[in-house]
């Protein structure tokens, strides 16, 4: 795990290094090819075989409707505790929302899980992914953004939330994974599934990195972004509350998949800063959520590496 760690603390570094040294002109479409190299071509083929290969149970089933239904009730509270107590704006809250329910399982979650389980539990995580964070995506966070963006009269927004779906190649992808037999997917691809994920950690966080710091070039981020009430609301919300749910649902009434709790904890996605851009929401809320939510991940990432290290687990 200390592995993953060290690769994305240098992916983000380089995705900012790049930004400041070599400029917009060439950062953004190095961005562009990144994301595209992703979702068009290592992605896909991930969803593909794991699908392909994946051992559809009760248990997996009821795990997603169990991580759905704890995302919506985590992403209500994240509404009721911004729109409330907190009393923030509508932009601001929206963003906030859309850092709940926007997670990082792609680039961040599926490489701890390719680390951390074996490949019939990393099919489990690839099928929450899905079914999960990528309808969450799509659905929850522009839907959120139309609701709260000052964009939100762009009657656009419906079109684009249908195009943004049908042009995932991922889903086209997922279906076809889990339309054929086994045998279309046969044992020999697991290894290369494992390196494609694992190759999207540089990759992914380079992204981030350029992100990170495009938006603090201008002005939508502070290095380190202040810690606010509503940040800390965030946190507590999208990594304690939410992977405890589920993890308390697998220990007391229905075992889940090992991946599943984990998947619950992970950071708010990237993605949280094009939602904002397209919908109009907070930018500052958006990437200071992304940024923290992010280093705290890592953080605890890196602590448990080092207990296992020392013989502490």
């Amino acid at each position: 795990m200390i592995v993953v760690v060290v690769t994305v603390l240098l992916a983000v570094a380089a995705g900012v290094l790049l930004e400041r040294r070599a400029g917009p002109r060439v950062a953004r479409p190095a961005r562009v090819w990144i994301v595209r190299t992703m979702l068009w071509v290592l992605m896909p083929f991930v969803a593909y075989v794991s699908m392909a290969r994946l051992h559809l149970t009760a248990n997996v089933g009821i795990g997603i409707v169990v991580a759905g239904a704890a995302l919506a009730a985590t992403t209500t509270l994240m509404w009721w505790l911004t729109r409330g107590p907190l009393g923030l704006d509508r932009p601001t809250a929206g963003a906030l929302m859309v850092c709940a329910v926007q997670v990082n399982t792609g680039f961040f979650g599926l490489p701890l899980c390719a680390a951390l389980f074996s490949q019939a539990e990393f099919n489990q995580a690839v099928a929450y992914d899905v079914l999960i964070s990528m309808p969450a995506f799509v659905f929850g966070s522009f839907t959120i953004g139309a609701l709260f963006g000052t964009h939100g009269e762009d009657k656009r927004m419906g079109p684009h939330i249908a195009a943004t779906l049908l042009r995932n190649p991922m889903l086209y992808a997922a279906i076809a994974g889990l339309l054929v037999p086994e045998s279309w997917a046969p044992e020999l691809l697991e290894l290369p599934v494992r390196v494609a994920i694992l190759a999207t950690v540089p990759l992914g966080f380079m992204a981030v990195g350029i992100t990170l710091a495009d938006e603090a070039e201008e002005g939508a981020l502070r290095i380190p972004p202040p810690l606010t009430r509503a940040l800390a609301a965030l946190i507590g919300v999208r990594m304690v509350l939410m992977p405890a749910i589920v993890l308390a649902f697998s220990l007391f009434v229905v075992k889940l998949p090992a991946t599943y709790p984990l998947l619950a904890a992970m950071p708010s996605g990237v993605n949280t800063v094009l939602v904002a851009h397209r919908t109009g929401l907070d930018l500052r809320s958006a990437a200071g959520g992304t940024a923290w939510t992010t280093a705290i991940a890592l953080v605890c990432v890196a602590a448990v590496a080092l207990a296992q290290a020392v013989g502490l687990l």
